[in-house]
């Protein structure tokens, strides 16, 4: 029997069952229902022609057609793409007469140069021309944006921009712009922009009223960001680079600078590329000093240097050329001349002083001269090298920019240089190499004349099973010089015969270890130690004079030398199998024993010293951003280093790809030459960084070169503030870089 209270119950699941199939029932007819609707908002496609050779194709989820003739509007995500462009929109009314589309509700215009959006807009697709309101223009190679209030396209290059702000930062508050009233723009060519202001965030700076610029995805001429500063011996300084894109393959670069001190300095600096093994970089700076004569009497020039000058006309020349020619000669031409020594001791660290544009020693291989160098070369060589020989031919100048009067500096100008490389001997074990050279040396005063040297040599190297190996050498050099008959001094020749020999026993110790980092899997150790004898004596035949001073730089030698060499090596395999080698560091360890001086006849309290100095060299580079060199020397009989140098250099890696530098340098050598030298930049947060640099002679107590700056570096402006002392000489200079404006 069923009582009250479960009938109940049973009534109430009875209606709880069947509001539950109501609702499912429900559910299943909206999911059908709604199939239905998705399967009606399918992406509609049609194809119109657009031209000759194109065709457009519209696709969007609703579209009705022959409204009027020729007539079509797509709503819904529409879509109208040709092979030069895409333009996306909310409502697109095409007109297939007149191939033009109004399209509404925010829209993207998309082609190989450029990004147009916009609130609204009317395109003539065939000749890709338009009016664009509330727009934006974006170039994505140089994060280019242009805003406006209208845009005008004229073809598929050519813009007027209306009401317009320009800049290269992302974001709503860019860290610069420039506004104004209109920019004629031209795609892969120029912009010129009317009546504009350039604004520091929201703040005006200066007042544009006429600015043509580079509108560059690839390499344009234009104008450069420009640097000023203040120099206590040069006054207010302003330069302004000019860059032009001459071709491809070489460019020029103009620099305009401006001394209120000093006057107008112009340099040129020129740059090409003609193969993969062929390129050229010159600079030349001409200056018309307003300082007429050099004042002798005041102490401030006199530290500059104790030479005379005058300052009618004041220049530097220098430049680098590797160049592959026909036949498989190379030209190596290096040239540095300038006006006097003053030049680059004044203007060593100006805006474009000694270290400024370029950097020789990284593009090609050869540093410039120091800058306190009594001498600048210049010299070109041509060169044939193949696997038996090398063939060359060189020229050169040096000039001393002190102007001696009687300059006595023996001058290359023409040489010929033949080596031919070790190769075996036919029936006997040995290996015969060849050198010689050939110059004709020319100087203001002093005896002129030409040179020959003539050096065969023979070695055999022989092994004792698989750990040691004897290397056998011994050689002869014949030098004779042909004298011209300069001031009185005669004409004759001279002569010098130089045996020489060395025999070196050395072994190979290596091992290889596994271990277990991402830098490395192997390590491999390796030490060479090896005993060395060298024999080199010489005769003279009567001399005029010692006028070629090369001759007679060697000298004799009867010495013996143990070196003990280390080295590390790693060896890294990548994720995808690729092996790649690297050095981690070497140590070397040279000790000499001079035999002559231990048996020379030396005076009562004079002691014999034969032991040379202990020479160690260690050469550390385990990372990329690390690096050490040191050289150091010790006197056994000083009881001290005679001569050491330290060099570090290391970088870490920092968020957004910045990164901490820092550089030092120490040189001692007992002759008294004492220097520490620095340079660190350190990101003190995400947006600025903090540097300086020092050149100090510690041996006078002396600061050469000291400066410091503050940097504001983000993703579109980089500011830098920076302050120097340089001898007598101090200054403050400012320099802006509105990345992608004016790279």
């Amino acid at each position: 029997m069923i009582n009250i209270k479960d009938a109940g119950f049973i009534e109430k699941w009875r209606l709880t069952i069947s509001v539950k199939i109501k609702i499912f029932t429900m559910l299943l007819f909206w999911m059908l229902l709604s199939f239905q609707v998705l399967d009606a908002q399918e992406t509609i496609k049609n194809r119109f022609k657009l031209g000759k050779d194109s065709t457009l194709d519209i696709e969007s989820i609703d579209f009705k057609g022959q409204l009027k003739e020729d007539l079509y509007i797509a709503t819904g995500d529409a879509t109208l793409r040709s092979e030069k462009f895409t333009l996306s929109a909310q409502k697109a009314i095409y007109n297939d007469k007149t191939k033009t589309a109004e399209v509404s509700g925010g829209f993207l215009f998309e082609s190989e140069e450029d990004t147009l959006a916009g609130e609204s807009a009317t395109f003539n697709l065939a000749e890709q021309t338009g009016v664009i309101n509330d727009a934006r223009l974006f170039f994505n190679e140089y994060n280019f944006y242009f805003y406006g209030g209208r845009i005008d396209k004229y073809g598929e290059k050519n813009y007027v921009i209306k009401d317009f702000k320009l800049t290269t930062c992302d974001g709503e508050s860019p860290e610069w712009s420039i506004t104004g009233s209109e920019i004629r723009l031209t795609v892969e060519g120029y912009g010129i922009l009317h009546k504009g202001v350039f604004r520091l965030k929201d703040i005006p700076v200066a007042y544009l009223p006429y600015l043509p610029f580079p509108a560059k995805t690839k390499r344009q001429s234009g104008v450069l960001t420009p640097q000023a500063g203040y120099s206590s011996r040069n006054g207010v300084e302003f330069e302004v680079p000019i860059f032009w894109a001459v071709s491809d393959s070489a460019d020029m670069t103009f620099y305009e600078r401006y001394m209120t001190d000093r006057g107008l300095m112009q340099g040129l600096e020129l740059r090409y590329v003609s193969g993969m093994d062929s390129k050229g970089s010159f600079n030349l700076d001409i200056l018309s000093d307003r300082i007429e004569e050099k004042n002798m009497d005041d102490p401030d020039q006199l530290k500059i240097s104790p030479y005379q000058r005058k300052n009618s006309g004041r220049y530097w020349f220098r430049g680098r050329i590797d160049q592959q020619l026909p036949s498989g000669i190379k030209a190596r031409l290096n040239a540095d001349v300038v006006s006097d020594q003053d030049y680059l001791r004044e203007f060593e660290t100006d805006l474009a002083g000694f270290n400024k544009r370029p950097d020789y020693e990284e593009e090609f291989g050869r540093p410039i001269e120091e800058f306190n160098s009594p001498l600048r070369a210049s010299t070109l060589r041509l060169s044939r090298d193949n696997e038996n020989y090398s063939l060359q031919a060189l020229s050169s100048f040096y000039q001393r920019p002190e102007g001696y009067i009687n300059d006595t500096t023996p001058e290359p100008l023409a040489g010929v240089a033949f080596s031919m490389l070790p190769r075996l001997l036919k029936k006997v074990p040995l290996s015969f190499s060849l050198k010689s050279d050939y110059d004709y040396i020319w100087r203001d005063y002093g005896q002129k004349g030409h040179t020959l040297s003539v050096s065969p040599e023979v070695s055999y190297p022989l092994w004792f099973g698989n750990y040691l190996q004897l290397e056998t050498s011994a050689g002869y050099t014949r030098d004779t010089q042909w004298l011209e008959n300069t001031a009185g001094n005669g004409t004759g020749s001279q002569s010098r015969d130089v045996f020489y020999g060395e025999v070196r026993l050395s072994t190979l110790l290596e091992r290889v270890f596994e271990v277990d980092s991402k830098h490395a899997q192997k390590i491999k150790h390796k030490i060479v130690p090896s005993l060395a004898y060298e024999y080199r004596s010489h005769k003279d035949e009567d001399r005029y004079q010692p006028w070629f001073e090369s001759i007679d730089e060697d000298g004799s030698a009867n010495r013996v030398v143990f070196s003990l060499d280390n080295s590390i090596d790693a060896k890294k395999v990548d994720t995808n199998g690729s092996i790649t080698y690297s050095q981690w560091g070497t140590f070397r360890l040279t000790q000499g024993y001079d035999i002559d001086e231990s048996r020379r006849d030396i005076d009562p309290g004079q002691k014999h010293e034969p032991f040379e100095p202990l020479t160690a060299e260690l050469r550390l580079m385990p990372y990329s951003k690390i690096k050490m060199n040191t050289e150091v020397r010790w006197d056994h009989y000083k009881d001290d280093f005679s001569y050491a140098d330290v060099a570090f250099k290391f970088d870490v890696n920092r968020a957004n790809n910045r990164t901490d530098i820092y550089r030092l340098d120490y040189v001692y050598n007992d002759d008294g030459n004492k220097g520490l030298s620095y340079y660190m930049n350190i990101n003190l947060t995400e947006d600025f960084a903090l540097g300086s640099s020092l050149r100090r002679d510690i041996e006078s107590d002396n600061d050469i070169e000291k400066s410091y700056w503050l940097e504001y570096h983000s993703q579109c402006l980089r500011i830098r503030l920076g302050v120097q002392q340089y001898d007598e000489e101090s200054r403050v200079m400012l320099s802006f870089k509105l990345f992608g404006f004016s790279d």
